[in-house]
């Protein structure tokens, strides 16, 4: 299907002019003029492009007029693994409540798993700590930590979740996080008004952070080997061994091996952009910068503490 969305200065001058018409129809109308690039597409699989294209209008609006290409937008839509998913929704804006547990990821069992990979890869550890001057036993528990050294992944289309999260600061889900803050037995009726007021600020902070990490899903589009609608995360959009958002690919991802491409489920390149992350980040010999350094890696101070604990005990 070419040019369901058209050129972002066509769907301005279309929006402005008719703007009362709602973007289904819109959408209808594209589809019945691509219709003859789909002579094998279904009835069905029209309606549930309609559908997405309802869904994500909010989205796409935004999208738009931040200047990114309609045809990448279009791709996107058009992938059935695109989906919204309302869970990514909640739990971007509401998760802070819920305070996770670092302690298992310095246990016996992690120091060991730490131990014998900076045994398995010691080469690309000691080098990437040569290069970035970060010890190799931080680099390894950051991996450990967010991934288990990539045993752990995460099963989340990454696409979904920022187009999925874009629409947080939309009426009916700031209503339905207030909703889901009621019915949290933990939380006491005279928390509610604050509670409610940080769930508004929220949302407009994550329907913008969607948004940026979607802008940098285009470029990273033009730099990864694999399809991004392919790509599978953790529920706020990080993936590959080191869980990188695609802000972060674009900004600090490094090829390990020197084979020319970039991909952070390949364990040298996780290596080499954890280490430079760090770096990049105000890593340096005061200790106060490299908690600093790990804090923007992750914004938590039980984290922080973790990666360094588990660092400490790893220390052969």
């Amino acid at each position: 299907m070419d040019n369901i969305i058209s050129n972002n200065t066509c769907y301005k001058d279309f929006a402005k002019r008719y703007g009362l018409i709602s973007f289904a129809l819109v959408f209808v109308v594209f589809l019945l003029f691509s219709s003859l690039h789909f002579s094998n597409g279904s009835f069905i699989q029209y309606a549930q492009l309609i559908s997405k294209g309802d869904t994500f209008r909010p989205v796409v609006e935004k999208l738009i007029s931040s200047g990114v290409d309609s045809a990448f937008i279009e791709r996107m839509l058009q992938d059935p693994k695109v989906k919204f998913n309302e869970k990514f929704v909640t739990i971007n804006v509401t998760g802070y409540l819920n305070k996770v547990n670092y302690s298992h990821f310095y246990n016996n069992h992690s120091v060991n798993k730490n131990k014998e990979f900076i045994t398995n890869y010691n080469n690309q550890l000691t080098l990437a700590e040569s290069t970035y001057k970060v010890p190799k036993e931080i680099i390894a528990s950051i991996i450990w930590i967010e991934t288990k050294h990539g045993s752990y992944l995460g099963n989340n289309n990454i696409v979904s979740v920022f187009f999925s999260t874009a629409l947080c600061d939309e009426q009916k889900y700031i209503n339905l996080n207030k909703s889901k803050i009621r019915n949290n037995p933990d939380i006491l009726p005279n928390q509610y008004t604050e509670l409610d007021k940080k769930i508004e600020e929220r949302a407009k902070k994550k329907s913008l952070w969607a948004i940026n990490e979607i802008i940098a899903l285009e470029k990273m589009e033009k730099l990864s080997k694999t399809p991004i609608q392919k790509i599978n995360g953790s529920w706020a959009g990080a993936f590959g061994n080191s869980q990188f958002l695609p802000s972060s690919y674009i900004s600090w991802a490094k090829d390990g091996n020197n084979d020319g491409i970039i991909n952070l489920f390949d364990m040298d390149d996780a290596i080499f952009s954890v280490a430079n992350y760090l770096k990049s980040n105000g890593w340096s010999d005061d200790y106060n910068s490299q908690k600093n350094a790990v804090y923007h890696y992750n914004n938590s101070n039980d984290y922080v503490n973790a990666v360094f604990t588990l660092a400490k005990y790893s220390k052969t």
